[in-house]
């Protein structure tokens, strides 16, 4: 027997009880119509006789209730008033005659003849998955009706379930048992009683006995009940009086951590684990409602586990008709994949590459419309006749002569408001609306942003913006001479140089590109001396020009991004790479946004290797930015190298951009889909394969389930050795 009892029992009458199996030799009276045979077992109020139907032959089980002095009428009277309610269920010890006059009272019930399930489990240990599983659902099904007719049990325990001559269970010992309607608190047994049911106070709920069947399913699995260990028996046992142990079990389970020895169990799947979780939840609240929940729980595990061989079907049905299909044409579609890539991959190189060459050339071109411009403007009469007087102008060569000698601030104001400076910056204002008129009505045309002149020694004294700047942040009255577009080098001197030390450019010239303070856009410089007399020694001054790199148009596009190109710095060190100019940051600039504060750059080795011209995978490191979603992927990528037009001083200079064209690798392979369709009639014998594998899947995973259930009932049969409920040893 299970050293689990009812909490209703005191020692005394436990003693009593005892005392009273001692005495048993005799049944306490004979009953009309039956005859007992022999002692069956005593309990707290009583004795329990086998007995025989003396009209059917019937064998019952009569439960005597000794001493009408010391009787729960109360509790007699609830149990068998709940029994007789449920007399017509299959699933509950059936109550056949009631002797509340007799002396001492008693009923008449079926004779269940294997035991309990605590009987079963004390020999066996636990139960196997299955078997257990079968048990704990129709343990569910009885529970569920008694609850349907509005009885909860309130004591729900391995001992409280009879099993009759097929091993099937049956509910029994509904002393504890309440209505649904009732309040009156019920104690149930210790480790399977609900945490919220040890309380004096506490009224009856459905979930108590949720509780309960979780505690005979964990019970049934691992052959332990949960929580339960011999720590906390004894510190229940020294608890002192009853509502102190109820207290201190209360707080045990509340406080412990789930149970999950189950998990450990061979054979538990998740689903099965899930609905012992679900039933052992120390919260009532995240308890199954009802047993109703509990079996549609265990509905919907069958009706998984019954897909399980569809399952299979679809997983390894598709996986050997893959494994088919590739053995039979690997060979075939690899070779013909790897030709038609390679080749498409060769041919969108060399159009790359096309694509790159054109791209600088069209860039040369416009760079030569501004070199142009540039000239022409220089040797523009009017430009030379308004400077010669003001160059020539001792008052505004001392001026001059301070801004070089560091004494800029004292003649700023005048150096601005001298009046013939002013009319050359008029003059270069006017010229620079010119052009920007021409650009609005021919965007072949060069744009310019700002056109200005310095002296043989770098000072800016004249200058004309595209948007007017404040007077304390233009730059004339300063010496620029360490800039290139003054000296005409490929990177700026120290800023320290001495203008003296500085010899102005002779020759048109393109500057290494810039990153504008004010706009935070990259822009070069286009400049170009000027000579005022016959001695070109040595220019008298220097025009410059300049252009926002987004201004130049390397190919045309609709607004796709299959195919860009890009302006990359060629300037060696740490710019090498660096993005200058991309269409995402023309759609940006366009939007009154700004990537200035990113840098973008390309690796060095593999910008080296695409100047080498080698066909490798392009990441666009745009990508990576916020906005950068459209250029995400694989690229195939060409670079050009852009050449400064060729001018009389200076023969074929490179200058410091590259043009990097790029083109989706996935719409250069998407031809290789022609492939698929060439292999049209391997394809018609792979789906011939894939019938035949189907049909063979459905037909073993038929026979191999019959075979398992066969096997699986024998095995128990032979374990059994007579009984139906097989218990396993792991």
């Amino acid at each position: 027997m299970s050293g689990d009892y009812t909490q209703h029992q005191t020692e005394g009458e436990q003693l009593e009880a005892e005392q009273l199996s001692l005495q048993a030799t005799a049944p306490p009276s004979q009953i009309p119509g039956y005859r007992l045979e022999r002692f069956l077992g005593a309990g707290a109020f009583g004795q329990v006789w086998v007995g025989r139907d003396l009209n059917t032959g019937r064998p019952v089980a009569v439960k005597f209730y000794m001493h009408r002095g010391g009787v729960n009428w109360s509790l007699l009277s609830r149990e068998v008033k709940n029994l007789v309610q449920m007399s017509a269920d299959k699933h509950v010890v059936q109550v056949l005659e009631v002797g509340w006059d007799g002396d001492p009272p008693y009923y008449v019930m079926e004779y269940i003849p294997s035991g309990s399930l605590e009987d079963l489990l004390a020999t066996k240990g636990r139960l196997s998955v299955r078997r257990a599983v079968e048990v704990f659902r129709r343990i569910c099904i009885g529970l569920n009706h008694s609850h349907g007719k509005g009885v909860l049990h309130c004591d729900l325990k391995p001992a409280n379930i009879l099993l009759d001559e097929d091993y099937d269970p049956r509910l029994a010992d509904f002393g504890q048992s309440r209505m649904s309607h009732e309040q009156t608190p019920a104690l149930g047994t210790l480790f399977y009683m609900a945490p919220e049911q040890a309380d004096l106070e506490a009224a009856p709920d459905v979930r108590w006995d949720v509780y309960g069947l979780g505690a005979i399913m964990y019970r049934m699995l691992t052959g332990t009940a949960p929580h339960r260990s011999d720590s906390l028996v004894q510190e229940m046992d020294t608890a002192g009086s009853l509502p102190k142990r109820l207290e201190r079990y209360r707080s045990a389970i509340q406080t412990a951590k789930q149970p999950r020895k189950h998990y450990g169990r061979r054979g538990v799947d998740r689903a099965l684990s899930q609905i012992v979780d679900g039933c052992l939840a120390a919260d009532p609240e995240h308890r199954f409602a009802n047993v109703q929940q509990v079996l549609e729980a265990l509905d919907r595990r069958d009706a998984k586990r019954a897909r399980r061989p569809l399952m299979l079907l679809g997983i390894v049905g598709p996986l050997l008709l893959l494994t088919a299909m590739g053995i039979y044409a690997a060979r075939s579609m690899s070779q013909s994949r790897q030709k038609f890539t390679t080749a498409l991959r060769a041919a969108s190189h060399d159009s790359n590459l096309f694509a790159a060459k054109f791209a600088a050339s069209t860039l040369e071109s416009q760079v030569q419309n501004y070199f142009d411009l540039a000239a022409n403007e220089a040797s523009n009469p009017d430009l030379v006749d308004t400077l010669r007087p003001l160059m020539q102008s001792p008052e505004f060569t001392a001026m001059r002569d301070a801004v070089v000698e560091g004494s800029a601030v004292s003649v700023r104001d005048d150096f601005l408001d001298y009046p013939q400076r002013e009319a050359v910056d008029r003059f270069l204002e006017e010229r620079l609306n010119y052009h920007l008129r021409r650009h609005a009505l021919n965007d072949q045309s060069p744009h310019l942003a700002t056109m200005f002149l310095t002296d043989e020694r770098g000072t800016i004294f004249a200058m004309g913006y595209e948007n007017p700047v404040p007077r304390d942040k233009q730059s004339t009255a300063r010496n620029f001479a360490f800039r290139s577009y003054f000296h005409g080098g490929h990177e700026d001197l120290p800023r320290d140089v001495k203008p003296s030390q500085v010899t102005p450019l002779d020759h048109t010239h393109m500057s290494a590109p810039f990153l504008s303070t004010s706009t935070n856009l990259w822009k070069v410089a286009v400049s170009t001396p000027i000579y005022l007399t016959d001695d070109h020694s040595r220019a008298d001054a220097v025009l410059v020009i300049t252009t926002n790199l987004g201004e130049f148009q390397l190919i045309q596009s609709d607004g796709r991004t299959e195919q860009v190109a890009v302006l990359v710095d060629a300037r060696e060190g740490d710019k090498f790479g660096t993005i200058l100019q991309h269409p995402l940051m023309d759609r940006l600039d366009d939007e009154g946004r700004t990537m200035a504060s990113k840098r973008f750059q390309l690796p060095e080795p593999l910008l080296k290797e695409l100047l080498e011209g080698k066909d490798i995978d392009y990441t666009d490191p745009v990508a990576n930015s916020a906005d950068g979603a459209d250029y995400k992927g694989t690229w195939l990528a060409a670079v050009q190298p852009v050449a400064v037009p060729r001018s009389e001083r200076a023969q074929g200079e490179d200058s410091s951009l590259l043009v990097l064209v790029q083109y989706r690798l996935s719409d250069v392979t998407a031809p290789v889909q022609v492939l698929l369709e060439s292999l049209s009639k391997e394809g018609a014998i792979a789906m011939g394969v894939f019938v035949f594998v189907t049909f063979l899947l459905w037909f073993l995973v038929h026979r191999a389930s019959d075979l398992h259930i066969d096997r699986h009932d024998a095995k128990e049969d032979r374990q059994r050795s007579g009984t139906t409920i097989t218990t396993d040893a792991t």
